[in-house]
Parts: structure tokens; C-alpha cells; sequence
């Protein structure tokens, strides 16, 4: 990597707002194009710079294309995060803000549509694909440990819910699809939980819990739903108690597309370097990760920093 090549690249406004933009999280060429309100072959040209410079990693994976900041070398993270500690003093980078929330809030739309509209079959078609549980409950036992109140983010037919009750006292479960948590509530009625068992609508993005107000959060198979994982977190560390447990357990990377097509995924799995780098960026101390099931589920743990 040639320094030249470096400043080159930024030293252009467009491909600067990129670099910043993808500093929050990955894009793929349509986002890009309709936060920057530039042409898809003006975008792909300043992509190609900042790939070629090594600013920029593309990830494609089946159907999924992303771009996203490349790290590992020191002078590009340096002058990136100062230039990005700055952004707002870059000319139209409020507006750039602006339509990346309304990128992300279309992605939260996508996937609550998604099961909105899942009937019976549907249901069933995505439970028969949903990996086996067993070998990773213990991990999520081990580090939940026991809490006065568990919160569930993606909550699903609450499925899951029961388990979580034997390590909590209450728990809180939310989901931003109303016929999800139709279906959730009929389960635990069923199940005869639903008086420890409140059910929310909400997003993972704008969790509907106080500061501070639970002891542990439980995502389960619902980033690679979520439209700005990084957020998700976030909100996490917010409604968590001070040394409270984050969970995530999700899919790994992989390139089946038709998790995007009937399963209505938005991200092709992740790295456990990936959930760490959201989990630290968020003020989490990593515990513990693991990958299960022959590969293809990742399970991290993380606990909120106390101040």
C-alpha cells in the first residue's frame, strides 16, 4: 500500500464520504448509491479507487456483495478515524446521515414485511431450517447465569422462551412483527409461562426497555434480520445493566442464497471477529465465542463495562 495511493484516494470528496459511511457499518453498491444520490458507475469508479488504494474490502457472497472499511493497517485506520472524529465538518455529511437512516429504516422494513407475512407453511419452512439448539445451550446457560430479568430481542413464535425462563425471574421478550408475537404469545400461553413472560413490538435498533433496566440480553439468529447490527448492539449496552450479559448467537458466514430469498435474511452470516468488533465498539468486554454445529453457528458472550 503506497502511501500516495492513500491520500490520493481520500483527498476526493465523494470517495471520502464513502470511506466515512462505511466506517458505521457495510454497503452494498445500491445503498451507497442512494445515500451519495450519485450514479451506480460514478459509485463503482470511486469504489475501485478505494479498493485498489486499500481503504475499502469487497465481500461477496452468493447474492450478498458488500463494501466495508478494510482494517489491519495503521495509517489508513488513523487518518480515517480522525478524519471521521471531524465528518461533520465535511459539507453535506448531516444529509449523508440522514439518508443512511433512512437505508437502514428500509432494511428494518424489509424484514419486518418479511414475516409479517409468513403464514403456516412459511413458519414451519423457517423452523425446519433453523439449527439445531442443543449443542449451544450450554454456553448460553453458562453465561446467562441467573438474572432478575432476561431481555429477548427477536423474540420470533417464542420458541426460545422457555428456556430463558429457567435462568431468569422474567422475561422480556420483543419482536418488530406482529404476527411474530402473535404467535409468540399463543406459545407461551400454552406453555402456561405467559404470567413471567412479557411480550414488546419493537425494533432491535430503538428497543422498547429503559436504560439500565435489564441483567442480561439474548439475540438469538436475529442480526443477520437486522437492519444496522451495529445499532442492535448498541441498544443492547443501553437497556443492559452495568456488568449485565450480552449474547448473540447467530449464523456464520456463508453463501446460501436462499436464506435471502425464503428466510428473508439481510446479511450472509458473520464472522466471530466481526460480533467482537461490534461488541467492543458498543463498551463490551468479550468473555467467550465459540463456533458450533459443524461450523455453521457462531455464539459469543459479552459482558457491559462498569463505570
Amino acid at each position: 500500500m503506497k502511501m500516495e495511493n492513500v491520500f490520493r484516494a481520500l483527498s476526493e470528496k465523494n470517495r471520502l464520504r464513502i470511506t466515512l459511511l462505511l466506517e458505521m457499518g457495510p454497503l452494498n453498491v445500491s445503498e451507497i448509491v442512494s445515500v451519495l444520490g450519485l450514479s451506480q458507475s460514478n459509485v463503482s469508479h470511486h469504489l475501485k479507487l478505494l479498493l485498489d488504494s486499500g481503504i475499502v474490502l469487497r465481500s461477496g457472497r452468493a447474492n450478498w456483495v458488500f463494501y466495508s472499511r478494510k482494517k489491519g493497517n495503521q495509517m489508513v485506520t488513523e487518518l480515517v478515524k480522525a478524519a471521521f472524529n471531524n465528518r461533520f465538518e465535511l459539507s453535506g455529511f448531516r444529509d449523508d446521515m440522514t439518508r443512511l437512516a433512512l437505508c437502514h429504516g428500509l432494511r428494518r422494513d424489509t424484514s419486518k414485511e418479511f414475516f409479517d407475512s409468513v403464514g403456516e407453511d412459511g413458519m414451519k419452512n423457517l423452523l425446519k431450517n433453523l439449527p439445531q439448539t442443543d449443542e449451544y445451550l450450554p454456553f448460553i446457560k453458562n453465561y446467562l447465569g441467573t438474572k432478575e430479568l432476561i431481555l429477548e430481542v427477536g423474540t420470533g413464535g417464542g420458541t426460545m422462551i422457555p428456556f430463558l425462563i429457567d435462568s431468569a425471574v422474567r422475561v422480556l421478550a420483543v419482536d418488530n412483527s406482529r404476527e411474530m408475537l402473535g404467535r409468540a404469545l399463543k406459545f407461551v400461553t400454552a406453555m402456561k409461562i405467559n404470567q413471567r413472560v412479557e411480550l414488546r413490538l419493537g425494533d432491535a435498533e430503538h428497543l422498547p426497555a429503559g436504560d439500565s433496566m435489564v441483567g442480561a440480553v439474548f439475540m438469538h439468529m436475529l442480526l443477520h434480520h437486522s437492519g444496522d447490527p451495529a445499532q442492535a448492539v448498541q441498544e443492547a449496552a443501553r437497556v443492559l445493566k452495568p456488568g449485565g450479559t450480552l449474547i448473540v448467537v447467530d449464523l456464520t458466514e456463508h453463501s446460501n442464497s436462499v436464506f435471502k430469498e425464503e428466510q428473508g435474511d439481510l446479511w450472509p452470516g458473520f464472522s466471530i471477529e466481526r460480533i467482537n468488533e461490534l461488541l467492543v465498539k458498543a463498551d463490551f468486554i468479550v468473555m467467550d465465542s465459540e463456533i458450533f454445529n459443524k461450523g455453521t453457528v457462531l455464539a459469543v458472550a459479552g459482558r457491559k463495562k462498569e463505570k
